[in-house]
């Protein structure tokens, strides 16, 4: 069996945890050392599970806690050559950290890593297409301002799909932002709104994805309840059963989200 844990995830700071086989990781570390290891403990995963740190992008919601851990774990750190780079310029690793660019195709442990580009407003932004010494697989796409033909052949035909929902629509357009950070949000490089978020899962349950877990969501623009719905709503009208053709949840922000285990 492999386990999946939405450790932290909204606009605020991200990490997870995917455990297949005896290969455990973390995606991201953008919450600090403490609360990471907090989190894990409280999910009952011993931090030596840890075999090594993917990171998605530079952006600090997904690195803040990364120089911390990297002293305390040990542990190899995946990431695009250009991530890399920026993170080692700017001294936010502890020396010494082996540091390993991601390819089309990584291997690590029991687990086979593909990686793709999103696209987000960042140096550098990748997802992952994880697969399990099963042969069941992991889709991971967080920030990303629109759904390419490269993620969504990478997502599709996952098992468990952990897909953006970062902002409500109209709370965004009526909300206290400035115009030009709204622009920002919405613009093809920047963050998936829930009915775009919706319209994917529609396209994946009919490929065969089981599990959905929405993620990044916007701590101004959204509420869980919110995304939640607008899936919901747009599988069922498409014919889709609940917890019987998919299970939805909404990953939570401010603490560690229940395990999935499949």
């Amino acid at each position: 069996m492999s386990r999946f844990c939405a450790l932290y995830s909204g606009s605020s700071g991200n990490s997870s945890y995917l455990k297949g086989g005896s290969t455990g990781l973390l995606i991201d570390a953008g919450v600090s050392c403490k609360a990471i290891l907090a989190a894990l403990q409280e999910r009952q995963i011993a931090s030596e599970e840890i075999q090594g740190i993917l990171i998605t992008h530079e952006h600090i919601d997904h690195i803040r806690g990364l120089k911390v851990l990297t002293k305390k774990l040990k542990v190899p750190i995946y990431s695009s050559g250009v991530v890399l780079d920026y993170l080692t310029q700017r001294d936010l690793i502890e020396k010494n950290t082996c540091l390993v660019p991601l390819e089309a195709e990584t291997q690590i442990g029991e687990l086979l890593i593909h990686t793709f580009s999103t696209p987000h407003d960042s140096l550098d932004s990748v997802g992952f297409r994880i697969q399990l010494p099963d042969g069941r697989t992991v889709g991971y796409a967080t920030d990303l301002g629109h759904v390419t033909e490269e993620v969504d052949r990478q997502l599709t035909g996952c098992d468990l799909v952990m897909l953006e929902a970062n902002y409500d629509t109209s709370m965004l357009e009526n909300g206290r932002y400035p115009y030009y950070l709204k622009r920002r949000i919405k613009a093809p490089n920047g963050h998936l709104s829930n009915d775009d978020c919706a319209a994917q899962t529609v396209k994946l349950v009919r490929n065969g994805t089981t599990r959905l877990v929405l993620g990044h969501l916007s701590k101004e623009n959204n509420y869980p309840g919110n995304a939640f719905q607008a899936v919901y709503s747009e599988l069922s009208m498409a014919g889709m059963q609940s917890h019987k053709d998919f299970i939805l949840d909404v990953a939570k922000r401010d603490c560690p989200s229940d395990i999935i285990v499949f």
